[in-house]
Parts: C-alpha cells; structure tokens; sequence
C-alpha cells in the first residue's frame, strides 16, 4: 500500500518532486501539494516584473496545472498548524489533512502585523506577487502626488527593486 506524501508550498525547493510527481504516483504513492496560490513567481524577475520590464505570465507559471496533469492533488490553501503525533495539518478552510510524509517550502513573507498596522503608505513585496499590488499603488499615487519612497533592506534585492523602482516612476 502506498504512502500520502504531502507538499506544502510550491516554491524552488519542491519543483523537483513536482516534475517527477508522476514517478511517485507510479510507485502507488499519493499526492497532494497545498500552496497560497495555483502559480509559482520566479522570484530573480520580481523586481522587473514590479518596474513593468516582465508580465505576470513572463515570471510565473501553473504549478496547480503542473500537479494535477502528473496524477496528483492540488489544494490553493494554507496550513495554519500541524500535529505530527497524529500527522494531521490543518488548513485555513478548515479542513484536516492526513499525512505520512509531508515537506515543507512555504517562501517567504514579512509578518508586519506582528511589528506594526500597515497602511497605504508601506508596499509589503514578499510574497513576490505583492509587487504587482505595489506596482499599481505607485502608479496610482504617482498620478496625484510627488512621493518619498524609502526601500528598507540594503541586500542585492533591495538595490533591484531600487533600481526598478526608479525605472517604474520614469
């Protein structure tokens, strides 16, 4: 009898496992990917999909699609906790998920709510796809207003998105 392998979150570490979920399902295994969303973001291209170099469909594509056409489940959803004495995760819609084997690779993100209450004025980029919503907020204010945009992170990422973002106002 085969084993429920689990996946949580469809990002870099698990696209291995993904392109060769059929030999998993042909060896009598189950399984099921649980992820935020159906696509994967190339994160490398996110400051350029922010700037408007790259489209939404130029940096991201169908992992749900991916999964489903190699014989295994696909749920758009998150895991909220997890009981590995019983093997069960638990999912925001309120579902139970039983497992044998389960990784995890859920990305990244920045848990502001937890420092401080975000308002229009701070452009939150992680996950990647955030960068389109900040995208059309510059945009947006740009049309009514000169802004003072500070990008807190010093790294190669913030140097891209500060490079990307001069090229958005221009």
């Amino acid at each position: 009898m085969g084993k429920h392998l689990v996946i949580v979150g469809a990002g870099h570490a698990h696209l291995t496992i993904l392109k060769n979920l059929n030999t998993f399902k042909n060896m009598g295994h189950d399984v099921t990917v649980i992820s935020a969303t159906p696509y994967h973001y190339y994160s490398g291209m996110g400051p350029g999909l922010m700037s408007g170099i790259y489209r939404p469909q130029d940096v991201r594509f169908h992992v749900k699609k991916m999964v489903e056409d190699r014989g295994g489940r696909f749920i758009v959803d998150k895991v909220i906790n997890i009981n590995p004495e019983k093997k069960r995760l638990y999912l925001n819609n309120g579902d139970t998920i039983k497992y044998d084997v389960v990784s995890f690779n859920t990305g990244s993100f920045i848990p502001v709510e937890s420092l401080f209450q975000p308002d229009e004025s701070v452009f939150i980029l992680k996950p990647i796809e955030n960068l389109l919503d900040a995208r059309d907020k510059i945009i947006k204010q740009l049309k009514t207003k000169t802004l003072k945009i500070t990008v807190a992170g010093g790294g190669p990422a913030g140097v891209e998105i500060s490079g990307n973002l001069r090229r958005l106002i221009e």
